[in-house]
Order: structure tokens, then C-alpha cells, then sequence
């Protein structure tokens, strides 16, 4: 079985769900009755989660806190048989509280743990030493821009990559986009690919992706994959063959949040199980869709890909 490695950011997604049955006696704001917590692996984890779940082995990289919410990420990457290598920073441990409504399932407020710092010389080392020390096949870089990245570590493990034959899949933020030329591939949802190639307003056709690819892998070299919501991907190889995946199953969609996420992870799982990256795609747009009728950070199966 080839090897997986997922860096990036990492953090906790806990939802706290609660009900209003009586008025706050202090302050017009409502009451809230908590009736239950659930904490879930966000980011980066989240990749590395939905690997996990679909019964293949993977390795996660991710800064993490000296603090009490850092034990439970790696507890909770423990719990998912994820093998987590922290990089400890000076900094929390990033979480998001989400107050979530029981009855209608609507999220009323989030509350963000985190604080701005930069990875330094050390870390980097350390990163790049974990990946001369384990040569995965597959580097999975999942960017949710939170200060993990800098050109510096870009470059080291894009140098890793040349040397050891290891594929680069690449979710990164328009902002990022320069530092990933000549990677396997990028996968922007199509929102993103609209920000990367300077059109904010286009229209989300088949036409318009045709239209824009070349230039964009004249420019990165690279494939490219754009998920285009909940029933729709387009995939240009590096040999500009280009396809449109549509699912022919119907969702209700409930959660989008997160579909990136197990788009990604099932992309790496179906490359990694010798499919071509077209069929891959087909398959990954098919997990993406499953995952969006759950609600919250959520991942899914091998059984339920194959129902």
C-alpha cells in the first residue's frame, strides 16, 4: 500500500448544540441550553480523516499547541487511526466553537480560537526531515491560509517531491497560487479558479472553464481539477485532455462546507488504487456529493461509495 502524507493546517471543529426553552432573565439575548457537544477533525485532519475512513492508510503534518486542545487533536487523530506528526508552535491550538440550533440545525454564532504566527527555520527542518524520513508517494497540501505557509517550505517540499518521485496534489487559496507551479495538481472549487484567473463575476459553464484552462496550465504546469458544487467537476490533464464529470444521482444538499475536503482525500484514495485521474475524478465528485447531505464536518466510507 502506498503511502499518504496530508500537511497543512489543522484544527478542531466543536459544535455545541442547544435549544432556547426560556427567556435569559439577564439580557435580551437568548438562552442557550446546551444539550450536547461533539468534536470533529477540521482542515487539513479532516483530509487525512476521510483517507482514514475509506480503510487506507495515511500520515498527517500539522502545528498544533502546547495546550489542552492539542491533546485533543491528536487524541481524536488517534481515535481515527491517523498517524500524527505535530509540529508544535507558539501558538493555540486553532479551534472553532459552532453554537448550533437542535431542532433546525442552523449554526447562531462561531467562536474562533486562534492567533497569527509564522512557521520559523526550525519547523520547516522539521517538515522536511519527516518527508526525507517517510517518502510518501502521495503529498496532499490542503491551505485554508493560516499562516502554515511560506514560500520557503513551498519550495522544500516541492524539491522533495522532484527528487523522490512523489505526487503533489495541491488545495491551496487564489493568494497561494503562485507558489505551485509545476505540481501533479491543483484542485480549486470553481469560485477559487474564478479568483486564480482574474475573473471574479464568470458564469459556471463548461465554455468558460474551456475557455480559461489553457492559460492556466500554460502558466502552472500541472493538471487541474475544478469542483463545481455538489454535482459537478472538470478535470484538464497535463496533456490538455479535458473532461466534465456530472453525477447522475440526485443529493440534498445539506453542508458544502467540507466537500473539498473528501473531494480531495477520494481523489488521492482512487490515484493511489491505479485508477486513470479522469475515472478518479468521477469517483471523488461521487464522495463529495454523498458528503453534503451530512451536516458539519463529516466524512464518508467505502460502503457508502459503493451502495
Amino acid at each position: 500500500m502506498s503511502k499518504i502524507m496530508v500537511i497543512w493546517d489543522s484544527m478542531i471543529d466543536e459544535y455545541i448544540f442547544w435549544n432556547t426553552d426560556r427567556k435569559n432573565p439577564e439580557s435580551p439575548m437568548p438562552l442557550l441550553s446546551v444539550e450536547r457537544e461533539e468534536m470533529k477533525l477540521g482542515w487539513a485532519s479532516n483530509v487525512a480523516n476521510n483517507i482514514s475512513s475509506l480503510m487506507w492508510s495515511v500520515d498527517l503534518i500539522s502545528v498544533i499547541g502546547d495546550d489542552e486542545n492539542g491533546e485533543k487533536l491528536k487524541r481524536l487523530s488517534q481515535q481515527s487511526q491517523i498517524h500524527l506528526i505535530p509540529i508544535i508552535w507558539d501558538a493555540p491550538t486553532i479551534t472553532k466553537k459552532r453554537f448550533v440550533d437542535s431542532q433546525y440545525q442552523q449554526q447562531l454564532l462561531r467562536v474562533d480560537y486562534e492567533r497569527k504566527i509564522s512557521l520559523n527555520v526550525d519547523h520547516i527542518k522539521q517538515i522536511t526531515d519527516i518527508l526525507q524520513a517517510s517518502k510518501p508517494e502521495y503529498v496532499l497540501i490542503s491551505d485554508y491560509n493560516k499562516w502554515m505557509i511560506t514560500i520557503d517550505l513551498v519550495h522544500a517540499i516541492k524539491q522533495f517531491s522532484a527528487e523522490c518521485w512523489s505526487k503533489l496534489l495541491v488545495d491551496t487559496k487564489p493568494q497561494h497560487i503562485d507558489f505551485f507551479q509545476w505540481v501533479y495538481l491543483i484542485k480549486p472549487n470553481f469560485k477559487e479558479f474564478c479568483e486564480m484567473i482574474g475573473n471574479k463575476g464568470m458564469e459556471n459553464t463548461d465554455i468558460n472553464i474551456e475557455k480559461y484552462w489553457p492559460d492556466f496550465t500554460k502558466k502552472y504546469k500541472t493538471n487541474l481539477v475544478v469542483t463545481r458544487g455538489s454535482k459537478w467537476a472538470s478535470v484538464v490533464t497535463f496533456a490538455w485532455h479535458t473532461s466534465h464529470v456530472r453525477s447522475l444521482e440526485e443529493y440534498n444538499v445539506f453542508d458544502v462546507t467540507w466537500a473539498g475536503d473528501t473531494f480531495l482525500a477520494a481523489l488521492t484514495y482512487w490515484l493511489d488504487s491505479w485508477y486513470l485521474l479522469e475515472d478518479a475524478v468521477k469517483l471523488a465528485n461521487k464522495a463529495s456529493g454523498i458528503v453534503v447531505e451530512k451536516f458539519g464536518t463529516s466524512t464518508v466510507t467505502a460502503k457508502e461509495l459503493w451502495l
